[in-house]
Order: C-alpha cells, then sequence, then structure tokens
C-alpha cells in the first residue's frame, strides 16, 4: 500500500469517529438563550421610515414647546436627584403641550417629532462619552445611558444590542414622557427588537417580566420563541417540562443540538430564577 493511501485510510477512520462522536447524544449545558435575530430588510425599513418621519417634523409653536419640555426632562434626568413637584409640573405641561401639538396636527406631527427624536439620540450616542457634550446633547440623552446599562443593550459606553433595539428603547422612552402607550407607533421588527430583547437578553430581570416579554415577542413574529419558553421553563424549576418540549422541537426540527439540550435540561443544576 502506498503511503498516500495509507494517509486516506487513516484520515477517513479520524472522520469517521469525529462524525460518530458528533452524532451521539450527550448532555449539553442549557443555559444559554437564543439571540435575538431580526430580518435585516424589514429592519432597515423601518430606520429608513423613521429618518423619513423625521424630515417633516414641524416647527410651529406647538412643536417647539413640546421639544423644549421633552429636552428639559432630559437634563433633569441627567442630573438626578430632582423634586418630585418639579417633575410633576413638566410632566403637566408636557400632557398640555402634547394635546396641543395633537388637537391642531393631528397624530403625524407627533411621529414626526418621536422619529426626530430617536434620530438625534443616534447621533449624540455615536459622539462617545459624556465629557464634552453640551446641554442639548445632555437634553436629547437623558438617563438613557444608564437605561441602556441596565438592560445590557450597551456595556461601559459601547452598544452591544442590534441599533434597532437602542432606537426603539429611546422610542418607548419618548412615549412614556409623553403620557403615550410604550410601544405605540412601532412596527412588527421594532416591537422585535424591543420585546426580544428583554426576553432573550434581560440578565438578571424577573423571569415573569421575562416571560412576559416572550410573548410579546412571540406574538410580534419573534424568532427563537419556543427554545427559549422550554429554557425559561428550566429556569423556572421545571427540567421535566423543558426537556420534553426540547424534545418534540428536536422530533420537529431534526437539530442534534436540541436533543442534546433537552438531555442537558434533565441533568441541570438548577440556577436562581431570572438565570442568565
Amino acid at each position: 500500500m502506498s503511503e498516500s493511501g495509507l494517509k486516506l485510510i487513516v484520515w477517513l477512520v479520524a472522520a469517521g469517529v469525529a462524525g460518530a462522536t458528533l452524532t451521539a447524544p450527550q448532555p449539553v449545558d442549557p443555559w444559554e438563550l437564543p439571540s435575538l435575530v431580526l430580518d435585516r430588510a424589514a429592519t432597515s425599513d423601518a430606520i429608513k421610515l423613521d429618518e423619513a418621519l423625521a424630515g417633516e417634523v414641524l416647527e410651529t409653536p406647538e412643536a417647539q414647546t413640546l421639544r423644549a419640555l421633552f429636552l428639559d426632562h432630559g437634563r433633569a434626568e441627567a442630573n438626578p436627584p430632582y423634586e418630585r413637584v418639579e417633575f410633576d409640573e413638566r410632566q403637566a405641561a408636557i400632557h398640555r403641550a402634547n394635546e396641543a401639538l395633537f388637537a391642531k396636527h393631528g397624530a403625524p406631527a407627533l411621529g414626526a417629532m418621536r422619529a426626530s427624536a430617536v434620530d438625534e439620540f443616534m447621533r449624540v450616542l455615536g459622539d462617545g462619552a459624556h465629557e464634552g457634550r453640551d446641554d442639548y446633547e445632555t437634553g436629547v440623552l437623558g438617563g438613557m445611558g444608564a437605561i441602556l446599562e441596565q438592560y445590557g443593550v450597551a456595556r461601559d459606553g459601547v452598544l452591544v444590542a442590534p441599533p434597532l433595539t437602542a432606537r426603539v428603547f429611546y422610542k418607548a422612552r419618548w412615549n412614556s414622557i409623553h403620557r403615550r402607550p410604550f410601544v405605540e407607533g412601532f412596527a412588527p421588527v421594532e416591537l422585535q427588537a424591543y420585546w426580544g430583547w428583554l426576553a432573550l437578553h434581560g440578565w438578571g430581570k424577573a423571569l415573569d417580566e421575562r416571560e412576559d416579554a416572550l410573548v410579546s415577542f412571540r406574538d410580534a413574529g419573534g424568532f427563537g420563541t419556543q427554545e427559549a419558553a422550554a429554557l425559561f421553563d428550566l429556569l423556572a424549576g421545571r427540567p421535566e417540562r423543558s426537556a420534553t418540549s426540547l424534545g418534540a422541537l428536536y422530533e420537529a426540527r431534526g437539530e442534534l443540538r436540541l436533543r442534546n439540550l433537552a438531555l442537558g435540561a434533565l441533568h441541570a443544576t438548577l440556577l436562581p430564577a431570572g438565570g442568565p
């Protein structure tokens, strides 16, 4: 037998052993939830729509008043603590200005102002460190830096979530400040970016809150919700149910990692509720 023929036989045997090892059932630690995955085209369309709406923002007295109050709120957020009376008075003024703008120019004007605020936020966020920010930029950012860190969207000032997630977190903040529902005006992919991050990457948050977010993520068409729900069962102390769900997913999809995750769920040492 030639030397090359012998090498080929050795390679084939090694490949066979490796293949058998990879396909053999083996428990895998089941603590890593699916990552947030967003459709690229839908994400691009959502951002382009915001950019188009931002270009339609009105420069009327009502809009200018509302914008000034919003920036005042941001500056107060960035320099806590502030008096509760001050907060209540500003919120009442924002409510009146919000109603005045809506009454005169309708919902599109509010949508344009929100889109413009999000674009400004992303510009300020992209400028980097807090040092050297002027009064306007401080008002734009407000307390968002701490919020992004709290929810793991940014780490040490560096954005680690999809940019759309940062945008929709700010959009939700804008809605809240203006007494609107948190996710009002969100496109389906924006709902996925918001609820999906809270569910899949909300490390350290209460498990019931993450489970509620997962339901909203699923309803918005999010990816990976069945696997995440099975892993939430494990975090909640239900390993048998988790393993059963993962096993059913394996039967439906034929993905070996799901089979190994199911085995891992049965062998897992349970973590405190909330998990990774």
